[in-house]
């Protein structure tokens, strides 16, 4: 399901991603003519949830990507969804998750973990016997099993990728041009 177009600098919700009753409920709870902050409310739950190629946030973690859409769409780094927003969360999650997409997003937090433990290896660090915590020998073999990581990483994205655009099918039945395809090349700031 699409959920939105931009449009200028500005973001649309379609109306196939606003009939889903628990994002319909976010939009008609702001009386405003304006919708300003369902607006900013749903582009934080779209932001929030969908990890394919046109999301300019899906390269950062779960909870990394939380606050700076916190920042970058509500304004107030206190805020949390409320219980409406949750329901929203959940539901689109639920929508957009295969079995790849979640496999490749554990992958992904693994990963993380595993560049967290080479940038805090020290290995002046001794244990209460007087001997390396880290072995210069156990970290190098470590190390090499990082280029095969990363070649998993990628397999695995692409077959995220290609689920993702045999899921793209057009209104009328047409497949999705190459040039309408998002370009994952595009560099977002990251």
């Amino acid at each position: 399901m699409k959920a939105y177009d931009i449009q200028g600098d500005k973001i649309v919700f379609t109306p196939e991603f606003l009939a889903v009753p628990a994002n319909r409920k976010i939009w008609e709870r702001d009386k405003s003519k304006s919708k300003k902050r369902a607006t900013e409310e749903l582009s934080f739950v779209v932001f929030l949830c969908d990890n394919r190629l046109g999301n300019p946030y899906r390269n950062y973690a779960e909870d990394v990507r939380k606050e700076i859409l916190k920042d970058d769409f509500i304004g107030d780094d206190k805020w949390e969804p409320d219980g409406d927003l949750q329901k929203a969360i959940d539901g689109l999650k639920g929508k957009l998750e295969t079995t790849s997409s979640r496999l490749l997003t554990s992958a992904k937090v693994a990963a993380d973990k595993l560049g967290s433990y080479f940038e805090s290896v020290d290995f002046t660090l001794l244990d209460d016997n007087g001997k390396p915590v880290y072995s210069a020998r156990e970290l190098a073999s470590n190390l090499s099993a990082v280029g095969n990581i990363v070649k998993s990483l990628k397999a695995l994205e692409d077959q995220v990728r290609k689920e993702q655009l045999d899921d793209n099918i057009s209104r009328g039945g047409f497949e999705i041009g190459d040039f309408e395809i998002p370009d994952d090349t595009i560099d977002y700031g990251e």
